[in-house]
């Protein structure tokens, strides 16, 4: 009986633990900067620090040294980097980036991939021969030193979507490799009355996530304006992909989309965060 009652206290603090536990990693992109003339980067890292992001997402290699230095000095993680994958070229992918890679070596790095090509089709499934290889070979050096990829589905590019991005991972088969949900690109191309479907099926794989306010409605048709906010703003539902995420035990860093959001970071940022934290303490409560 003993037993009985201490195995049954132990499962019901066990499952109390895991419900609370769903804490994710939380960081900024670059390109909330892009807007404002605030391109310094100590002041990008001190500003996400003070705010309370746990680390910042980069776009590309240029001026990655200073900027990685910037981001250390403020204990913060770089998450991601943005690295293009041309399919239509000789040399697909920047000639510093196994350089970088090394440099890298077991830091929590990954490199989300966004995949392009004017001669292949965006979804184009004819597309995977030419890519995965690609893939492959960086992902096995990448490996070496502990780098994850993500693969980035962006609107007209030939990894279009959330199918793509989970289909070519599946195909390239490596350890670090991973699809990603990107809210305002789902919501550009994709349809949100599946957005649960579709992200279920493919939490085997995902291994990154963006957010963003947005607008509900006819999302296709809408305009990056309304497809991209500040974190609160718009009337789409952000909580309820949390709540997905949750529920499958997502346990991967999301990142907070900015492309285009006019005004001061400082403000956009603050507010953002502030909606972050309501979630994450308040609104994801059981």
């Amino acid at each position: 009986m003993k037993f009985l009652i201490t195995s049954i206290l132990f499962l019901f603090f066990t499952c109390t633990v895991e419900a609370q536990s769903f804490t994710p990693k939380f960081f900024c992109f670059e390109d909330a900067f892009l807007e404002y003339h605030t391109n310094d980067p100590v002041f990008q890292a001190n500003l996400i620090k003070k705010l309370g992001f746990d680390g910042m997402e980069l776009m590309g290699l240029d001026g990655i040294e200073e900027k990685t230095v910037a981001l250390d000095k403020a204990a913060l993680q770089l998450f991601m980097v943005y690295i293009a994958i041309d399919l239509d070229s000789r040399t697909p992918y920047d000639s510093r980036l196994f350089d970088f890679i090394k440099k890298m070596d077991r830091k929590g790095v990954s490199l989300w991939l966004h995949i392009l090509s004017k001669k292949i089709a965006s979804s184009d499934s004819a597309g995977d021969a030419l890519c995965v290889p690609i893939i492959q070979q960086i992902a096995d050096k990448a490996f070496q030193h502990g780098v994850k990829i993500a693969l980035y589905p962006h609107t007209g590019f030939w990894l279009e979507n959330i199918d793509d991005s989970y289909r070519v991972a599946e195909k390239v088969n490596r350890r670090n490799v991973g699809a990603v949900f990107n809210l305002c690109h789902y919501l550009k191309v994709d349809d949100n009355l599946k957005l649960e479907e579709k992200l279920t099926r493919v939490m085997p794989l995902l291994s990154a996530v963006s957010i963003n306010g947005a607008d509900d409605g006819e999302t296709n048709q809408m305009q990056w304006d309304r497809l991209i906010q500040p974190l609160g703003d718009g009337s789409f539902n952000v909580l309820s992909v949390l709540q997905i995420l949750k529920k499958n035990h997502y346990s991967g860093p999301i990142g907070l989309q900015c492309y285009g959001i006019q005004g001061n970071p400082e403000d956009f940022l603050a507010r953002s965060m502030q909606r972050w934290k309501y979630f994450i303490s308040e609104g994801l409560k059981d």
